[in-house]
């Protein structure tokens, strides 16, 4: 059993020339990484640890000194779509590869429960997001080929996922192939695929076995805080200069570029 921690993105919700990846700042206290890497390595061992690093990656690079027996593999294509930071994990993998983002706060207790299931896939969720709601999930070792369909850099097959997903006849978002919203698309047609599920329905309805573990959890009372916006971090709240900066000259470089790719 491996744990995938992603880390290859660089973040809309942050500045525009930001100095390192959005997983390196300090969310209550500590390293946002870190406290990913401390709760996966309780149950798997660090070992068994895979960071996929791509934005400022000589960054977590440095910062992974710490914890030599990780695995650092690099995300080349990290402005495009996130499944190849996901292919990069998998490349090459006769084991079970749990999945999580490096920005999300998942308690050891769930992550145990995502790894202790032997079924297809696993993954967590609650009625309110159907398949996808905090985007960890397992896929068995024999599964891991659905990562490297072609179909999931497709804008168009994304589009079919979303109406499917949304139950509407045609597209009307506007998201992009390069959106996090994709990758909750792509999960949710993953388990499509492995359960042979044709409509979207409440997963706590589920009562036979489908080759996917739907494991509920109750997020008032799990929920951890996760690292999304730039004001979550330490950083923001005990720097005074960069909120400035994030209010003013990164706010307006922003809605420039916003005009000019319209």
């Amino acid at each position: 059993m491996k744990i995938a921690i992603l880390a290859a993105g660089k973040s809309d919700y942050f500045p525009v020339f930001i100095d390192k990846p959005k997983c390196l700042y300090h969310l209550n206290g500590k390293v946002q990484l870190e406290r990913v890497i401390e709760s996966c390595s309780k149950i798997v061992g660090e070992e068994n640890l895979i960071v996929v690093a791509g934005y400022k990656s000589s960054y977590i690079s440095k910062f992974l000194k710490k914890y030599p027996k990780i695995e650092l593999r690099l995300n080349q294509n990290y402005s495009g779509p996130a499944i190849y930071s996901y292919r990069e994990a998998a490349k090459n993998s006769t084991e079970d590869i749990v999945f999580l983002c490096a920005d999300e706060s998942i308690s050891e207790k769930n992550i145990k429960r995502i790894c202790d299931s032997k079924n297809k896939m696993a993954l967590l969720c609650h009625d309110k997001y159907y398949f996808y709601s905090v985007g960890i999930f397992k896929l068995r070792y024999d599964q891991l080929g659905i990562l490297f369909d072609d179909k999931y850099l497709d804008m168009e097959r994304m589009k079919e996922i979303y109406c499917f997903a949304n139950k509407k006849t045609r597209y009307d978002g506007s998201f992009n192939i390069n959106s996090g919203i994709c990758l909750g698309y792509m999960v949710i047609d993953f388990v499509r695929n492995i359960a042979n599920i044709d409509e979207i329905v409440n997963p706590a309805t589920y009562t036979v076995n489908l080759g996917v573990d739907f494991l509920h959890y109750n997020p008032s009372a799990e929920y951890i805080e996760d690292l999304d916006f730039i004001t979550d971090t330490d950083e923001y709240k005990n720097n005074v200069l960069l909120r400035i900066y994030n209010n003013t000259f990164s706010r307006a470089v922003k809605a420039i570029l916003r005009r000019i790719n319209k």
